[in-house]
């Protein structure tokens, strides 16, 4: 009986349906289709614009993130990043991801800013990793919003995985959190707690010659407190899934959705979408398809949707790309629109912060050997200096410079240098004073390491010189005019010093016995011959 009544219920509410249908022509079934997906582009449009407008605000920042650096792979795995001071003033936490599994799985570290010299702005984060012979690595920070502009609270900055071989869908392992929302302020279904990304492309430079990653495809879900995704009833109402993405350095008052629908008379389905109006009150205008030929999936609680970047990079109003963040603002909405008589009424059912997605991962196979050339010492400043550049643009996590007496094992503390850049694979000088060791005569070991320290055992580079005045008072013993090189030009000038009687001093005083003479020469001829 109770089936039964099921059954008939079913049948009357069916049969309303269908006598609803005749009260529409074909004309005003397509104009309320038509605007039910304005409605709903309306709200994506309004808080992607809120969005865009934060981040005009602070366009001002110049290279928010940039020399994003590791360590060779190893066990104790170093990443350093530069952040601008007007971001790092609202960085709440910042987390770094290493995989040295091909990124099946993840570890994480909380990175801290270092505040040393040569590492003002810089922030560095350690991971004791499985030690192998690859890595991937990216970047997360939580960051208050008021350093944008506006008032979101806290919003994740994040690098994402690298879906390298474009798995579709991707696994959870290749996503990264943009968006984290709490539950329970929505229908289940319409619920969303989270939006994820990632990327697939390859490093390429610029017009500058600067290496960026130019992103061949994004990915992105949209994940519901409940099961994903209701579509809605055939007169309504109807629902929308969609994932606001914008380009935060793109000043024209654009936005772009990619989501999924089902419904509003035919006219709302699966694409990715253009939307434009008015940056200043979020007045949306229009709305175009830019393409419906996207892949998605709307399995469990997730809505995936992916499509080529170039649909958005070949828009005209994207803007430059890539951008100081290599990166896009992306937000979700759900959306809900339902028939008022010969009108429609939408309603947002959840919509999240924005977030910042940074399409970069480092990656790394193998390693390649660090050089350190240019050993030298400023006797007037007291300064020891070298250059160190690594093929593989990994930072040095031992950079040091030990004095010895020189000839012997007898040895001071290292010091640690400080760098006069973080560009790695183009060489960066790296200095120390030697303003606390007392005079002599030293031999200055420069000792850097990238990879574990069994594959640099010892010191690269030996450079003998002398403090004060001590010693024989020369980097270099008979280098008379100080050019880092003994040959006649120094016999000839000691020779006119001795023939013009001219006191001793640290250079010319070859046998270092305080009188110039025949003796100086000889020993000098001697140096010069080897």
């Amino acid at each position: 009986m109770k089936t039964g009544k099921i059954i008939i219920a079913a049948t009357i509410l069916l049969c309303t349906s269908l006598m609803a249908a005749e009260e529409y022509t074909p004309e005003q079934k397509q104009a309320l289709g038509q605007k039910a997906v304005h409605e709903m582009m309306q709200k994506i449009f309004s808080e992607s614009m809120r969005a865009k407008r934060a981040f005009l605000e602070a366009k001002s920042r110049e290279n928010p993130l940039s020399n994003f650096a590791t360590t060779a792979p190893r066990s104790e795995f170093v990443v350093n990043v530069d952040i601008s001071e007007e971001l790092a003033a609202g960085i709440n936490s910042s987390t770094v991801y290493v995989s040295t599994d091909g990124q099946a799985s993840w570890q994480s570290a909380p990175a801290n800013p270092m505040g040393t010299a040569g590492y003002e702005t810089t922030w560095s984060g350690t991971i004791n990793a499985n030690d192998g012979s690859s890595a991937h690595s990216y970047l997360s920070g939580l960051v208050d919003s008021e350093v944008l502009g506006e008032n979101f609270g806290t919003i994740i900055v994040s690098g994402t995985p690298h879906n390298i071989n474009g798995n579709w869908p991707p696994g959870s392992n290749l996503y990264a959190h943009m968006v984290d929302e709490p539950a329970g302020d929505a229908p289940s279904n319409q619920d969303i707690t989270a939006v994820r990304g990632t990327y697939k492309g390859s490093t390429t430079v610029d017009s500058e010659g600067n290496p960026y990653t130019d992103v061949e495809r994004f990915y992105m879900s949209l994940t519901l407190n409940g099961g994903c995704c209701d579509e809605g009833g055939l007169f309504g109402p109807w629902y929308i899934y969609g994932v606001g993405i914008m380009n935060p350095e793109a000043e024209a008052a654009v936005a772009y959705a990619i989501g999924y629908g089902d419904g509003g008379f035919g006219q709302l389905t699966p694409g990715l979408l253009k939307l434009t109006g008015d940056i200043t009150n979020g007045e949306l205008d229009g709305f175009d398809y830019i393409t419906t030929n996207i892949s998605y999936t709307t399995s469990g609680n997730d809505m995936q949707a992916t499509a080529l970047m170039s649909y958005l990079t070949n828009d005209p109003d994207w803007g430059t790309w890539p951008n100081s963040f290599n990166g896009f603002i992306v937000l979700g909405v759900t959306v809900e629109a339902s028939l008022d008589g010969l009108d429609v009424e939408a309603e947002v059912l959840d919509t999240t912060d924005p977030g910042l997605m940074i399409c970069a991962t480092t990656n790394q196979d193998g390693n390649i050997a660090l050089s350190l050339s240019y050993p030298e010492f400023d006797a007037e400043s007291n300064t020891l200096s070298v250059t160190y550049s690594d093929g593989d643009g990994n930072l040095p996590w031992k950079k040091s410079v030990q004095l010895c007496d020189a000839g012997t094992d007898n040895c001071s503390s290292p010091m640690d240098m400080i760098p006069d850049s973080h560009t790695y694979k183009d060489g960066v000088t790296f200095s120390a004073s030697t303003n606390a060791v007392g005079d002599g005569d030293y031999d200055a070991h420069f000792w850097f390491a990238d990879d574990d320290i069994e594959n640099y055992p010892a010191a690269q580079i030996n450079l003998p010189i002398t403090i004060g005045s001590g010693g024989s008072g020369c980097a270099m013993e008979g280098d008379l005019n100080l050019d880092s090189i003994t040959n006649i030009l120094d016999i000839v000038l000691l020779v006119n010093l001795v023939l013009t009687n001219a006191e001793a001093d640290d250079c010319s005083d070859v046998n270092g016995d305080g009188v110039l003479n025949v003796l100086d020469i000889v020993l000098l001829v001697n140096i010069v011959l080897g």
